[in-house]
Order: structure tokens, then C-alpha cells, then sequence
């Protein structure tokens, strides 16, 4: 059912739908880590460290699989794509620090206005430096 809707878009709507589900088991991931480890005491930018990368890590492997489907050249790849990830953490713990410190929101509210600023940045950058299709020959 899924693939059927899926296939009614435009081909761009459809990488970023499949874009937003598989980054959206990564974003699951970060939350819950973080959500576990702010309710543990640890400090929201260590707990936001922890979850990043391990949401991230997930996000990779599933957009490598399902969105992009480029399987050449993991290595470069999970690069450009930690690359892109680091952005988007410099984005969002600025931007925790504003909501939370500055703007006193609540720190989990906060955690989930910013996940939604970062993939909307993260997926332009994926999209046209990490995941795209290399030249015949080049990996």
C-alpha cells in the first residue's frame, strides 16, 4: 500500500517521503536516547551528543538502503554523511541552547522543534552531496 502512494508522487516528493521515514526511525532513535538519558540526570547537550549519533548512524544505513539506494562506496559515503549530520548537530545544539536556556522550553519540546529544523536541512544536503549518483568509474 505504501509503495503504491509512493509511486503516485513525483519522483522528488517520493525520495523525500522515504527520506522522512527512514530518517524518521533515526529521529525516533535520537529521541528516546535522549529522552532516556535527560531522565537519567545527564546533562540535554551530552543526552543530544548520544542520540544524534546513534539516530544518525541508524538514518544512514536505512536512506543508504531504501532513499538514495547507492550502495557504492560506504565509507566515503557514511563520511559525507557524519559530515552532514555534524552541521546538523552544530544546528541543533545552538538551537537547544536558545530554546532551552533563552526561551525556557521545555527541554523535550525543544528536542522536537529542533529534530524538524535539522532534517529539512539535512535532506537538501544528502540529497545533492552525499547520496548522489556517482559518475561511471568513481566511488
Amino acid at each position: 500500500m505504501i509503495t503504491t502512494l509512493l509511486n503516485r508522487l513525483p519522483a522528488p516528493l517520493q525520495r523525500f517521503v522515504l527520506y522522512a521515514l527512514c530518517g524518521g526511525s533515526g529521529v525516533a532513535l535520537d529521541f528516546c536516547v535522549y529522552a532516556a538519558l535527560v531522565s537519567l540526570g545527564l546533562w540535554y547537550q551530552a543526552a543530544n551528543i548520544v542520540g544524534y549519533a546513534a539516530g544518525t548512524l541508524l538514518s544512514f544505513v536505512l536512506n543508504r538502503a531504501f532513499t538514495f539506494r547507492v550502495m557504492d562506496a560506504p565509507i566515503r559515503r557514511l563520511a559525507g554523511f557524519f559530515a552532514v549530520a555534524a552541521i546538523g548537530y552544530a544546528v541543533s545544539s545552538a538551537a537547544l541552547w536558545f530554546l532551552i536556556e533563552r526561551m525556557a522550553l521545555n527541554q523535550l519540546l525543544a528536542k522536537a522543534a529542533v529534530l524538524v529544523l535539522v532534517v529539512i536541512i539535512q535532506f537538501g544536503i544528502n540529497s545533492t552531496v552525499t547520496f548522489r549518483k556517482s559518475k561511471a568509474g568513481t566511488a
